[in-house]
């Protein structure tokens, strides 16, 4: 690239952007701390059992299999193991290093385990691997740092983040045109489903059932108060209801997060998480045919659905209830009061060019897929710009995007008999999750691009 096309090749380098963990990882990797005896097996175990560590944390909070890998290796590379690779299959995760002929190798292998995500862990984290990387922290030192944040408690009490996933849900239910009162219905649905599935969790009970009570409570709760307001002035459609509870049911699942591994090259990772996002939708549809059929017995059938509604709330509203359904997301992930913010600043760009695809006849997945390159780029920049990882703005963003309502008809299609608007339905849901995908994906490698600095060339 020649010097005259430079300014505009990489900009954000240029205006003294910060650079984020993950910029500093895919860059040439500094000289290490010290050179590493491979013949000194606690040495050598030391940094991959911190690299495993760090990477442990990254994945369990939603990062992709890709990033989580490069950072990973960049740690090992910095406390003098340039050579070392992480494989990452599903939940599994293994480094190893060669050594010298006749003496084997040293591998580490870590299983993530299910927890909460924290994004306030992932903050300290990946200011930790910036510290690593620039040589302003020993290998004990960031030993001990790594097991203090593991270690450290929420940031605030479960209630809050509980109440984060109530508003992303009613901020969903008034993006789709719902009446104020069928997203405060939603709100307290949402409330009672994870306090519910609290409990549960706590006693052993496999996420499948949790995903089933979460179903069965969001058919319940949506019928009933159509049932209840069916012949007022009140508008409440049990769809708009049972959209919101199901995207926030998967919002925890990484539905996302699955097609996105598959893009960056971790195809049997993504095929894992695929497998369990489609046997816990299986549990929300279990739940919701359940709550459907119950109300059936007693002569109450949910109202037909038509497949072109969206609702007409005025834009200005759909605009501040994207940004409350971001920032809920986030809230609801344990984030900063920071990242909160910028996640609800996202929300709204993210339905702002969603909203003018669709107007101008552009579809639901062409617009997905602009709103998330757009969320990408803007939260790439806002996160690097504020010293955040650039996946807690963007991921938060494109939430209240999700295809719960797409979901939900064809699910509906599928109980009423009706497979072929299902398929149709089933089939939109799968490519807007395909294009938030690749959209969030694409737009992060741009600000990538323009963050890069000429020294990342060499």
């Amino acid at each position: 690239m020649t010097t005259t096309l430079e300014p505009f090749w990489r900009p954000l380098a240029r205006w003294g952007l910060r650079k984020s963990a993950i910029d500093r990882a895919a860059e040439p990797p500094l000289s290490p701390w010290a050179p590493i005896d491979l013949d000194d097996d606690a040495t050598v175990t030391s940094v991959l059992q911190l690299s495993l560590d760090i990477a442990v944390v990254l994945l369990s909070s939603g990062e992709g299999a890709a990033d989580t890998a490069l950072q990973a290796e960049s740690v090992a590379a910095s406390f003098g193991l340039p050579h070392a690779t992480v494989e990452i299959t599903f939940t599994s995760l293994t480094m190893a290093v060669g050594r010298r002929p006749g003496r084997p190798p040293i591998s580490v292998i870590k299983v993530v385990e299910y927890r909460t995500i924290d994004l306030t862990r992932m903050i300290r984290v990946t200011r930790l691997i910036d510290a690593i990387i620039r040589r302003k922290i020993t290998l004990d030192q960031a030993s001990a740092q790594v097991e203090q944040i593991t270690n450290a408690p929420h940031p605030y009490k479960f209630n809050t983040a509980i109440a984060g996933w109530s508003f992303l849900a009613a901020g969903v239910v008034l993006q789709l045109g719902g009446a104020p009162l069928a997203a405060a219905l939603s709100f307290v649905s949402v409330f009672a489903t994870m306090w519910i599935n609290r409990l549960m969790s706590k006693a052993g009970l496999p996420a499948f059932f949790q995903q089933f009570i979460g179903g069965f409570i969001a058919g319940v709760t949506a019928l009933a108060a159509y049932r209840v307001f069916e012949n007022t002035a009140v508008d409440v459609r049990p769809s708009q209801v049972v959209a919101a509870g199901i995207i926030v049911l998967l919002a925890g699942l990484t539905l996302v997060g699955a097609i996105e591994d598959a893009i960056t090259g971790y195809p049997v990772t993504s095929a894992g998480r695929v497998v369990e996002t489609t046997m816990l939708t299986g549990g929300i549809v279990g739940g919701i045919a359940t709550a459907i059929a119950f109300f059936a017995r007693f002569g109450i059938e949910a109202p037909p659905i038509n497949p072109t509604f969206y609702g007409g709330n005025p834009f200005i509203v759909v605009l501040l209830a994207a940004g409350v359904g971001a920032a809920g997301f986030s809230l609801a992930s344990y984030a900063t009061p920071k990242a909160i913010v910028l996640a609800g600043v996202v929300g709204m760009v993210s339905i702002t060019v969603y909203t003018l695809c669709t107007t101008n006849d552009l579809g639901a997945i062409v617009g997905s897929g602009a709103a998330a390159t757009t969320a990408g780029l803007i939260g790439g920049i806002f996160a690097r710009w504020v010293g955040l990882p650039h996946m807690i703005v963007t991921v938060a963003g494109v939430a209240p995007l999700l295809p719960g309502l797409s979901l939900y008809r064809g699910l509906s299609g599928l109980l009423s008999d009706n497979s072929s608007a299902a398929l149709g339905q089933l089939s939109q849901a799968g490519g807007i999750a395909v294009a938030l995908a690749a959209g969030v994906v694409f737009g992060e490698w741009l600000t990538r691009v323009m963050r890069r600095t000429q020294a990342a060339d060499l």
